[in-house]
């Protein structure tokens, strides 16, 4: 998050109430709120531009280029009207997308404005929509090139802790440790706003030994208990580098898409931050991003970082001001 110098915050069409702008506010009221810069998008949608296009239309009986640019303009000018009553007092720029390619056309404005990170309300998923059509959060948890906060329904009051869901399946994979320390990087800067404490969680999938092993004095139950010591010296190895308390460690055995819920309904922290595979397409069918299956289960605000967002340094607000 880097100092919080501009939000992006994505703004849902007919909706009254704004829970990633509302999000938005109170971080940048948490940071100060004339030191955070929020940029409120807008995607508009396709069906009511060539409404209005096939209206102005017929009604001059002649085809009329300008109706996507003057329905751009008219949401341009609603969002501006939303935005002088709903965040007054804030540094908030209006800005609307076309509905071509939502996704990419949002995290293209994250690199322009030097956003240090996107807020999302969160959206109701089916699993063949998100398999082959995916709502706009799920886009953005795949392709984002800087974190993706997903913001949840409720009224955002910091409960003292935030969550970091961290990978030590390979301690000797780079992208998995380039991953976690983004992770504890961007929970950090959180947790100066807020005061709250960092948590991290690790879940420890079962070791399963071929049943086809028979020798000797071989007990599987004793290769799954020496698994489990090791992660969690790694984990405790990689708080003490950090200086977290070995009781804000919590490592639990099992398969991370239903430990991470059962640990963080323990905990209630304020957000979740958790790092995703980026699958998609067919493979999301069949393996799955596990914070995607995460993100539906938790009540708590869910923080998302790509690889992209790992191996890519895009220009920070900071920088681009300088």
């Amino acid at each position: 998050m880097r100092q919080l110098q501009t939000i992006l915050a994505v703004i849902e069409p007919h909706e009254m109430r704004q829970v990633a702008l509302e999000r938005a506010l109170a971080i940048a009221q948490a940071s100060g709120r004339h030191h955070a810069k929020i940029v409120a998008v807008m995607p508009t949608e396709r069906a009511l531009i060539n409404k209005e296009r096939l209206e102005q239309d017929d009604a001059e009986d002649k085809p009329n280029l300008t109706a996507p640019a003057e329905s751009l303009k008219r949401h341009l000018r609603w969002l501006q009207a939303y935005l002088n009553i709903n965040a007054m007092g804030y540094d908030v720029t209006a800005r609307v997308i076309p509905p071509q390619e939502t996704g990419k056309g949002i995290t293209a404005l994250a690199k322009e404005v030097g956003a240090d990170f996107i807020i999302k309300a969160a959206d109701e998923h089916k699993f063949l929509g998100s398999v082959f059509n995916p709502p706009l959060d799920l886009q953005l948890l795949r392709h984002s090139p800087v974190p993706v906060l997903i913001a949840k329904g409720h009224i955002w009051h910091p409960t003292g802790k935030i969550a970091v869901a961290l990978d030590m399946s390979d301690p000797a994979d780079l992208q998995l440790r380039q991953l976690n320390m983004r992770l504890l990087r961007e929970a950090q800067e959180l947790s100066q706003l807020t005061r709250c404490q960092i948590h991290l969680l690790n879940s420890i999938a079962p070791v399963v030994p071929p049943s086809s092993i028979d020798m000797p004095g071989f007990t599987p139950d004793l290769v799954g208990e020496e698994a489990l010591k090791e992660s969690c010296r790694n984990v405790l190895s990689f708080a003490s580098r950090h200086r977290i308390s070995p009781d804000n460690c919590h490592i639990r055995e099992g398969q991370a898409d239903s430990v991470i819920p059962s640990m963080c309904a323990e905990l209630n922290p304020t957000c979740l931050f958790i790092g995703t595979s980026a699958r998609k397409g067919l493979a999301v069918a069949l393996i799955g991003n596990i914070c995607e299956r995460v993100v539906d289960e938790l009540a708590c605000d869910v923080v998302v970082i790509t690889p992209k967002a790992v191996r890519e340094r895009i220009p920070f607000a900071q920088e681009i001001k300088g």
